[in-house]
């Protein structure tokens, strides 16, 4: 009778370990994958600070910057932050060689998910 009891309670116990397992491996998923919407909204939102800085360099000085580093401190006190830092995923800010295009993007979703601005166009694409 108590080799069956033992064995029920390790059954249980075993069964407990793995029921915890699967559940603290679900976690860690949605933890990573959960889309971060705070995150994201300071991004847009930092964006938008970013893109009216430019506007008000161009008005100023009739071309858009050639780089982001151009509007500290005359329109803005610092560069703010995308969602993520860093140089791979922070806002990147391209003009073309021939400045007729400048673009300022940042990494929405790693390693894909792209949001972008065109200022010339005056335009939001996406992309993945």
């Amino acid at each position: 009778m108590s080799t069956q009891k033992g064995a029920v309670h390790r059954l249980l116990a075993t069964t407990a370990r793995f029921v915890g397992n699967v559940a603290s491996g679900l976690m860690t998923v949605y933890v990573v994958l959960r889309p971060d919407r705070a995150g994201s909204e300071r991004a847009r939102k930092n964006a938008d600070v970013l893109i009216a800085a430019c506007r008000a360099f161009q008005a100023k000085h009739g071309r858009f910057p050639a780089t982001l580093e151009e509007l500290v401190p005359g329109f803005l006190p610092e560069l703010p932050r995308a969602k993520y830092d860093g140089p791979h995923f922070g806002f990147t800010y391209e003009p073309n060689g021939d400045s007729t295009r400048h673009v300022l993007g940042w990494t929405e979703v790693i390693p894909f998910g792209r949001p972008f601005y065109v200022l010339e166009e005056d335009r939001w694409g996406y992309l993945d």
